[in-house]
Parts: C-alpha cells; sequence; structure tokens
C-alpha cells in the first residue's frame, strides 16, 4: 500500500494554531468501533489529550473501521504526532486493558489542511 503524501508543510510547522481534517483506518478494515465499549475506549482516549492540551479535538466521527477528526494543532505539535499519540495511545490501552492480540491500525493516514470557515464548512 502507498503511504498517504502528506500536507502539513514544513514552512507552516512553525504558526501557532494549524488545522486538519485526519482519517485513519483499522487495519484489514475490521469492523473495532462497531463494539460500543471499543468506540468508548477511542473518545476516553482523545478526551485525555485534549485534557493534557496536546491538541484540540473539534470534532469527529467514529465508523466501524475508520475515524475521522477535526483537529487543531499549536505550534509545538505536528499532526504527524497528534495522530501517532491518538493511534498509539488507543493501540495501547485496547491491548492492554481488553487482551487485544491484533494489528490495530492501517499504516499512515491522511490530511487535508483547514485554512479557513470555508474549508471547515466542506467536511
Amino acid at each position: 500500500m502507498a503511504r498517504p503524501t502528506r500536507n502539513s508543510s514544513p514552512n507552516e510547522i512553525a504558526q501557532s494554531d494549524r488545522t486538519f481534517f485526519a482519517t485513519t483506518r483499522t487495519a484489514t478494515g475490521h469492523r473495532l468501533f462497531q463494539s460500543e465499549r471499543n468506540a468508548t475506549l477511542f473518545i476516553d482516549v482523545l478526551r485525555s489529550h485534549v485534557a493534557a492540551r496536546r491538541f484540540k479535538i473539534l470534532d469527529f466521527v467514529i465508523m466501524p473501521d475508520h475515524v475521522h477528526l477535526l483537529i487543531t494543532v499549536n505550534k509545538d505539535m505536528t499532526i504527524e504526532k497528534a495522530m501517532q499519540l491518538i493511534k498509539g495511545g488507543f493501540s495501547y490501552r485496547l491491548k492492554k486493558e481488553f487482551g487485544y492480540l491484533g494489528e490495530v491500525w492501517q499504516k499512515g493516514f491522511s490530511e487535508v489542511r483547514v485554512k479557513n470557515d470555508d474549508d471547515r464548512l466542506q467536511f
């Protein structure tokens, strides 16, 4: 599978807040989030990162085999690092707390930079 291209320009990383519409999928399309337990755990992972002020989640949608996030990162965080925290945190907790043995996520994610309110309305 080809790696998705990154839309976070290195020249814009020093900007203060940047918002992205990001999508990531479960490994092999496994319907992990069809389980309310797993979806609730994912929400808890998001909440813990927001409470720690690592990034802001403006909105999100959890589908059975993927998630969509409208996420804002600050100048000290890249979208890649934020997604690593989210995906890694969920994987770790799913395996530790519920004994999940399989692969959790597909490699990578896709993102689109949201630069203004007109862009935001598209999502």
